[in-house]
């Protein structure tokens, strides 16, 4: 730890002598506009919900163009999580939560907000389960680390990941790219836009994703599972004069991927099982459990019978899930000469329908539906000045409806027409109503030194209306109907209505940020530009509700909001002619109130309490450099010590000193980038990259069983292009030394399965673009 932070305050204090150096009689620093051919670009973003260059920026963030991504490969949402230090991503039940800096999820439960945010073209996606259809059609990507509660608000307490679309251009401009991979993969996609009449223009994108073949081998049902069938499709118009601005977006998609290819695991010893009381065999205590170890067996007596995690035994039916996605904006920049009033008002609808088997005993039927609806107004000053500034209000209206059924054993053994025994029915409608007014501030104190102050007042309303029941009567059971739910209830576990509040709950925040940026006057051809920043920030997560599958009313909690003070200090820089871009950061976190998903006493299944306090540190440089034209290098390192510092238990066992899920120590990502002419207009290309992931655990209770080793994901791409006639061919080829990882792990052990899911396997194709 000493180690780490030791290193990047000397890199900053470092930068700190040497600008003071360089403002001494030297030689004249070239002209950005007289920059090398092989100097780095600037990526322009509104991080700050103003256009600025990224360099700029007094805050850790990862800009990557629509380009740049094209030429990673980057094709989901989780792929962007590769490009970027101390970012991990969970994958599960068809749900993409990030984790950054060790602020993250691991929950199943889709009511509640993820600590990090994602916003498309500055709107608010509420669920992590609305992810899988908006990678497509991106100009540029902004990975902001840190709060971002000032500008951004609700649940950005970790940051926020914002996806930024191509708009109307008033020129003819059309893309399209056609791709065929591994696993009969067929993926497409094309976009045009241009001018329609007058000052009206449009762009209408879309993509279309069909894998004929999943990665896991279902051997008892047959077939293949966890294939990815998906498309989506968006539409703009966009009218402007000399002063006001008007963009009309909409979206339509469907993802009705086999959602599945979940390893499941025997806790128990056959002996055990064989008596009817069962019990824990060693290896999964000590946590070398596989699907090929003897002498661990499911509840109903059998295993994987293999080490082959992309094999599965046990699953009698293939996952299939059923999601829609809708929505639109309506935004309109008026500028006024001193500031430019903007209105963007967004429309965000998903409807999810996914079935799973999760053991031989039991299943799911998730069935859930998203209405969501934002106005936000701001005004912001014009140019930039002495006095910069954002002024604004924001109001968001979000409902949830739920109507999930946990199916349990004994499991059906003709196929098709038994139900299962019982089911836990969780049917609940959760709405929120927030409300917040915001302020923030660049001062320039001097030439030099800049002052950054924001502050955010906010104030959400929630309400749930709905009971966990016991029933029964779902038919077919195998597999049970995608939208299943019982006809018979038996019995209430837990209702709203007995919660202190009723279900309702009041909360407001107030959140903050203050901060100075120092960028010296450069005289100096090794130093083209530096900055030097320091932050306080703070910010919260909503409260809610634990209201999947309680089963007990002491389970059916009310959680405050979660709320974090950052302090963070760094550097940003380009050097050598602009061919050398250094950044670095160091920060810590107090983390209040944390959302903890952990076994309780007297409950099924593990629960979301409000009760941890997590202490971070840590340490990220990232760099970049053109050594010579055609040649781009890059490379980034994470340190993270992250751990619970609050007194809370998790099935007897207390928590304190554990690190939280998806929290490794060390991260690493680097990439290699060669284009060389071949002839007039075609060149050739290569590109290798790879990232690290130390170990981490997958659960809070940290056991061995959810312990996932430390791993290399490495990738390349080779081709030829024409950018006189905007054309490519590209191989490429993902995880090439066919890493085996998870990364999603449930320790269902009283159940009778452990769950894992893993990363995809290696996987490689071919790729034609084209553009103009």
């Amino acid at each position: 730890m000493k180690s780490a932070i030791r290193t990047l305050l000397l890199g900053t204090a470092f930068m700190a002598p040497v600008a003071a150096w360089a403002n001494e009689p030297g030689p004249a620093a070239a002209e950005e506009a007289a920059a090398p051919s092989e100097a780095l670009g600037d990526i322009v973003v509104t991080a700050q919900k103003r256009s600025q260059s990224a360099q700029q920026v007094g805050i850790a963030l990862t800009a990557l163009s629509g380009d740049e991504l094209a030429k990673r490969g980057i094709q989901n949402v989780s792929d962007v999580a590769g490009s970027m230090t101390n970012v991990q991503v969970n994958l599960a039940a068809g749900m993409t939560a990030f984790n950054i800096r060790g602020m993250g999820s691991n929950d199943f439960s889709t009511n509640f907000g993820s600590p990090v945010a994602v916003h498309v073209d500055e709107i608010y996606i509420s669920k992590v389960l609305m992810n899988s259809l908006i990678l497509f059609d991106i100009d540029r990507f902004e990975g902001l680390k840190g709060p971002q509660g000032t500008l951004f608000g609700r649940n950005t307490t970790g940051g926020s990941m914002n996806i930024y679309t191509r708009k109307p251009t008033d020129s003819l401009k059309a893309n399209a790219s056609v791709e065929y991979g591994n696993y009969d993969t067929y993926r497409a996609e094309a976009g045009i836009g241009g001018p329609i009449a007058g000052n009206l223009t449009g762009r209408i994108a879309g993509f279309v994703v069909h894998q004929g073949d999943g990665f896991y081998r279902n051997l008892l049902a047959g077939g293949r599972d966890g294939a990815e069938r998906k498309y989506a499709v968006r539409a703009q118009l966009a009218w402007s004069d000399d002063r006001t601005k008007v963009l009309l977006s909409g979206h339509y998609g469907k993802d009705k991927s086999l959602a599945g290819g979940y390893e499941l695991l025997g806790p128990f010893t056959p002996q055990s099982v064989a008596a009817g009381t069962p019990a824990f065999c060693q290896p999964y205590l000590d946590g070398t459990l596989t699907g090929g170890t003897p002498g661990c067996v499911l509840s109903d007596g059998r295993n994987e019978g293999d080490n082959d995690p992309y094999t599965l035994n046990v699953s009698q039916f293939i996952h299939k899930q059923d999601n829609t996605g809708a929505g639109g904006l309506l935004r309109v920049d008026h500028d006024m000469g001193w500031a430019t009033l903007t209105s963007l008002t967004g429309v965000e609808s998903f409807s999810r329908k996914l079935r799973e088997h999760d053991g031989p005993d039991f299943g799911v039927s998730w069935r859930s539906k998203t209405f969501d609806v934002s106005e936000e107004v701001r005004l912001t000053s014009s140019g930039d000045r002495t006095w910069n500034y954002v002024l604004g209000g924001y109001f968001a209206y979000d409902r949830f409806e739920s109507a999930d059924n946990l199916l349990l054993g004994p499991k059906p053994t003709d196929g098709s027409t038994n139900a299962y025994s019982g089911d836990i029915y969780s049917p609940f409608t959760q709405t929120s109503k927030a409300l917040a007014v915001f302020f923030h501030n660049e001062i320039k104190l001097t030439d030099e030194l800049r002052l950054i102050a924001g502050l955010r007042w906010s104030r959400e309303h929630i309400t749930i209306d709905g009971a966990t029941f016991l029933g029964s009567g779902v038919t077919p059971a195998v597999p049970p109907a995608i939208n299943g739910y019982p006809t018979t209830i038996l019995a209430t576990l837990s209702t709203s209505s007995a919660i202190p509040g009723g279900g309702r709950r009041t909360d407001e925040n107030v959140s903050f940020k203050t901060g100075v940026q120092w960028k010296p006057k450069i005289s100096s051809a090794a130093i083209d530009d530096l900055m030097i920043y320091a932050n306080v920030s703070t910010g919260f997560r909503s409260g809610g509700f634990n209201a999947e599958f309680v089963t007990a009313q002491s389970a059916f909690t009310s959680l405050a909001p979660e709320e974090i003070t950052a302090y963070e200090a760094g550097f940003k820089s380009r050097l050598a002619g602009r061919r050398l871009q250094v950044n670095g950061a160091i920060f810590r976190y107090d983390f209040r109130n944390g959302f903890i998903n952990a076994d309780t006493p007297g409950a099924l299944l593990p629960i979301t309490q409000n009760a941890a306090s997590i202490k971070t540190v840590g340490a990220e440089l990232d760099i970049q450099w053109v050594p010579v034209e055609g040649l781009n290098l890059s490379a980034g390192g994470g340190w993270l010590d992250s751990k619970i510092a609050s007194n809370i238990t998790s099935g007897g066992v207390n928590l304190k000193g554990n690190r939280p899920v998806n929290t490794a120590e060390w991260t690493f990502n680097g990439r290699a980038y060669y284009e060389h002419p071949i002839t007039g207009d075609l060149s050739a290309f290569i590109s290798a990259d790879g990232n690290y992931r130390s170990a981490q655990f997958l659960e809070i209770a940290n056991q061995p069983i959810s312990r996932q080793q430390g791993y290399w994901i490495v990738n390349g791409q080779i081709g030829i292009e024409n950018k006189a006639q905007g054309w490519a061919l590209t191989g490429w080829v993902k995880n090439l030394t066919k890493s085996t990882y998870r990364t999603y792990a449930n320790d269902l052990g009283a159940l009778g399965t452990v769950i894992n899911i893993y990363g995809p396997p290696r996987t490689y194709g071919v790729k034609l673009s084209y553009s103009f």
